[in-house]
């Protein structure tokens, strides 16, 4: 989409570290085909773990893919996702959304409340944050309530017919459906006259009902298989929650002075000893440096790249190089140098032979 690729293009990334995601229309090499950075994926290598905490917060995951499908604006934030690209104009209906650009029918809009790529967290919120509770509205709330912070996914009732589920939106806001049938793999979303139709459904992500205004109805319906039941909770997502866990976990923000793909460097001030979070993948091909001294990296909820900092200022500078890498060169040079030898030694046989006849 060129559209989209010219309206990337224009983004400045000296300025502050970013990721960018295409909302609608998505897939899950969306990046890779218009050149941006983003982190949905979908790869024979895909990584296991970083599937794992996708499926835990509630987007779409399968075993070798894991996509933005499903995402909140809390999970947006996590991932340092400071861009949207819409196919239609969100305009002022979503206080979160600021406009950033347009290109034909294609917006760019930049998402408020955006966690930098790293900031300090207590040892406490690795011990305490539970993500195995099965549902990822409760994953997701659970988080705020280690933080101290209000939830960021509201639950609100309806009216539950089983194979259906039915709520007339009382408050405006960004509205999500959780389906816990993993029987059912389809479902069907009504507002009014519109709808649309969800699937894969049993993978169990949150279904983005979009923003919802007092009034309308919101409908869902099992298809497949038809007269299932839905088992359905619906939530409204919290702005104001989503301001209160920005401004708790900033405060020690990894303030980025260089990035590239295998390098990045900043500073850190940490009130208390505690961990440098980064929603980098772990990777044993990561080096990492607090104050010149070389740190051991480890995982963090399983999924993360992570260093213990102490209290006070640091620098902290990381360097990327697949593991092997330096050995596999040095295999491929022999054994090019093997090849090539054989090569002369062949040659020069020839040449005997070809003298004594």
């Amino acid at each position: 989409n060129q559209d989209v690729m010219d309206l990337v293009a224009g983004l400045n990334p000296e300025e502050v570290f970013y990721r960018v995601e295409k909302v609608d229309g998505k897939t899950k090499n969306d990046g890779a085909w218009m050149n941006f950075p983003t982190v949905s994926l979908f790869s024979s290598t895909a990584n296991a773990d970083m599937t794992e905490f996708f499926r835990r917060m509630g987007c779409e995951a399968s075993t070798n893919s894991y996509s933005i499908e499903g995402s909140t604006p809390l999970v947006d934030s996590l991932l340092s996702i400071r861009y949207g690209l819409y196919d239609w104009n969100q305009g002022s209906s979503n206080p979160l959304l600021t406009l950033a650009g347009q290109e034909g029918n294609t917006w760019l809009y930049r998402k408020d409340y955006t966690l930098p790529l790293g900031f300090g967290i207590s040892m406490d919120l690795e011990d305490n944050w539970q993500l195995d509770l099965g549902n990822p509205a409760d994953v997701q709330n659970d988080l705020c309530a280690v933080l101290g912070t209000s939830w960021v996914l509201e639950e609100v009732y309806g009216e539950d017919g089983g194979s259906s589920y039915s709520y007339g939106v009382e408050q405006e806001g960004e509205y999500y459906a959780y389906i816990s049938n993993r029987q059912v793999k389809e479902v069907k979303v009504s507002w009014g006259e519109e709808s649309t139709t969800y699937d894969n459904v049993n993978r169990g992500y949150l279904l983005e009902l979009g923003r919802c205004l007092p009034g309308e109805e919101i409908l869902l319906t099992a298809v497949d298989p038809a007269g299932a039941d839905l088992s359905a909770r619906v939530y409204r997502f919290s702005d104001d929650a989503l301001r209160q866990v920005y401004e708790t976990l900033s405060r020690e923000s990894w303030n980025l002075t260089e990035w590239t793909d295998t390098a990045l460097a900043g500073t850190i001030t940490m009130e208390h000893p505690g961990l440098l979070y980064t929603s980098i993948p772990y990777d044993r091909g990561w080096s990492v440096l607090v104050d010149g001294e070389e740190a051991e990296t480890r995982k963090l909820f399983d999924t993360f790249l992570t260093v213990e900092l102490p209290a006070g200022s640091h620098t902290v500078e990381m360097h990327y190089e697949p593991e092997g890498l330096r050995a596999g060169a040095a295999i491929t040079a022999v054994s090019a140098g093997s090849l090539a030898a054989a090569a002369v030694l062949g040659r020069w046989a020839e040449r005997k032979k070809k003298e004594r006849r």
